[in-house]
């Protein structure tokens, strides 16, 4: 499946992949929410605790290791069970081809909750995504909605290891915003891509606008700003979730990007909360 095709063919109407909220719920004892509203789909990755979700045909149990798809025709609320609150990311989107997605995922597993063995590979896009809530849906696609295709592709079995290792935009982009924890290394790029370092490079300047150095660079700082957002971890812990050894050299080029160090740049960005969707 080339995500290049899914994207051009979304240029003359609306986007295929649109995401409207994202975030974190992080054990709050008495959350509770509906399992999704406004005509979109809400997809949930659960990390830890249980939780129950309750509709008209009854209820299902929720715990670790659970993905929940659920489409706009099974309304129900979602609560977490007090004495064991859940932690899980979301994502609430529409888009058509988003939604044969999902409806190709439901049908073959059958319920709108189910065990997932790769459940935190999910959770990792997820949480790359960071916090939003839109009134609207995008007109166009963004980074969120590349991050939505993967994760739907991946639950649908169709990100196949050939296809991500042919030198594209998409897939140059999704390599690197998958390994924002890791150092930019060429050679490492080069040989995963099967080309030259030469022709890495100038294909990079055309697919992104940018050397890859710059790019990469650039989401890692975006990146950094999300992970703030929790308002849960330390400059240190940020520097090195991005792949920065050096917490002053982190700060230095944050502060290039940020205007502020990251130190002042959270003051002036209290932390959102993560329990509305």
């Amino acid at each position: 499946m080339d995500m290049d095709n899914i994207i051009i063919r979304g240029k003359d109407a609306s986007p295929p992949f649109q995401v409207r909220t994202s975030g974190m719920v992080n054990r709050v004892a008495y959350h509770s929410s509906p399992g999704t509203k406004e005509g979109d789909i809400m997809l949930n990755v659960f990390l830890a605790g249980r939780g129950i979700y309750h509709t008209s045909d009854g209820n299902q149990q929720i715990r670790r290791g659970m993905i929940g798809l659920i489409m706009p025709d099974n309304l129900g609320l979602l609560t977490s069970v007090p004495e064991d609150p859940y932690i899980h990311c979301y994502c609430r989107f529409r888009g058509s081809y988003a939604v044969f997605l999902a409806e190709k995922i439901l049908k073959d597993r059958k319920q709108s909750f189910f065990e997932y063995d790769n459940f935190e590979k999910i959770a990792e896009i997820l949480k790359k995504m960071g916090y939003l809530i839109l009134s609207e849906l995008p007109s166009q696609m963004g980074r969120r909605e590349l991050l939505l295709a993967e994760a739907l592709l991946v639950l649908a079995g169709n990100m196949e290891e050939p296809v991500l290792r042919r030198l594209s935009s998409s897939n140059l982009r999704h390599y690197l915003e998958s390994g924002m924890s890791k150092p930019t290394d060429l050679n490492e790029i080069s040989e995963y891509f099967s080309v030259s370092k030469a022709t890495l490079c100038r294909k990079s300047r055309k697919y992104l606008g940018a050397t890859i150095q710059k790019y990469h660079e650039q989401i890692k700082m975006e990146w950094a700003k999300e992970l703030f957002k929790f308002g849960i971890f330390t400059v240190k812990d940020v520097a090195y979730k991005l792949g920065y050894s050096d917490p002053l050299y982190f700060s230095r080029i944050f502060k290039r990007y940020a205007g502020q160090n990251p130190l002042e740049w959270k003051k002036t960005n209290a932390p959102k909360k993560y329990n509305a969707k």
